[in-house]
């Protein structure tokens, strides 16, 4: 799986590097209107557009019928079951496009939320290093240690939680660059990577590091995953969440995203021709 998420993740490097000196919302909007034209052609073309146009029309219908005969009860009531049925049609044609539609954009929230969801740590900045240790794995009875390489001091000793499999590390960076922490254990040595800027600039931060073939190292596809065999399950280190302010407010890089997507898809429907 690396291999292929590597290649996805070089592609978006190559797409969105253009942006990395703008204001985080240029590239954010960018991609975003791009996938919400992508989701539209994928809609036109995995769904029944001749059924969905007819549903429609039919759910116009029985919404003027209820309001052109508001006053008669009976009518009212067998409009109301009539508007609901065309929903339902209008879902049930809806459900194969939005599985066509899940993993490319599954991939393209994956590839956002790795350089969108946190910031680089700064100089002076603190951090938590946590390692989650494979079940069975006692943290009070296993040999790991946390080495800092230059520009990143460790300053507190390792806090061994028996009962969540979890040793804790509180760190501070000292330098700006991409540092490699390392994790020894008896059976070889795990790599985190640690990114300190000189300023909180758009770029790739690796929060969490996992094992190979689970789920969590398709999440976070910013460095290698950890080798199956290790007795480090995952690594995980505090950055500061990335803030997107909008009109005095800050707003979540992932609804942004959302909301620009599908607004793009319905500006752009009647140009493409195709009904949502």
């Amino acid at each position: 799986m690396w291999p292929i998420l590597r290649a996805i993740t070089g592609a978006f490097d190559a797409i969105l590097t253009p942006f990395a000196g703008l204001h985080p919302w240029v590239g954010l909007a960018v991609v975003s209107v791009v996938t919400g034209v992508v989701m539209l052609l994928i809609f036109g073309k995995t769904s029944n557009q001749k059924k969905i146009s007819e549903t429609k029309d039919k759910l116009k219908a029985y919404i003027m019928e209820m309001w052109i005969f508001r006053n008669d009860t009976l009518v009212m009531f067998l409009a109301i079951g009539s508007v609901i049925r065309s929903n339902v049609q209008y879902l049930r044609h809806s459900l194969r496009p939005l599985v066509f539609l899940f993993i490319p954009v599954l991939v393209i929230m994956v590839q956002l939320g790795i350089r969108y969801a946190n910031e680089p740590l700064m100089p002076g900045d603190t951090a938590v290093v946590s390692v989650k240790l494979s079940e069975g794995a006692v943290p009070s009875q296993t040999d790991l240690t946390l080495v800092a390489p230059k520009g990143v001091r460790v300053i507190s000793p390792a806090l061994r939680i028996d009962s969540k499999s979890e040793v804790d590390w509180e760190i501070m960076s000292e330098q700006p660059g991409h540092h490699q922490l390392a994790l020894e254990t008896p059976g070889g040595t795990v790599h985190k990577s640690l990114d300190v800027g000189p300023e909180r600039k758009l770029g790739k931060v690796s929060a969490v590091k996992a094992r190979a073939n689970s789920w969590n190292a398709f999440l976070y596809p910013a460095e290698p995953p950890i080798p199956g065999d290790s007795i480090i399950e995952s690594v995980h280190v505090t950055y500061p969440h990335r803030e997107l302010k909008f009109l005095g407010l800050t707003v979540n890089w992932l609804l942004a995203f959302f909301v620009i997507s599908v607004a793009a898809g319905f500006a752009l429907k009647g140009v493409f021709g195709i009904e949502v």
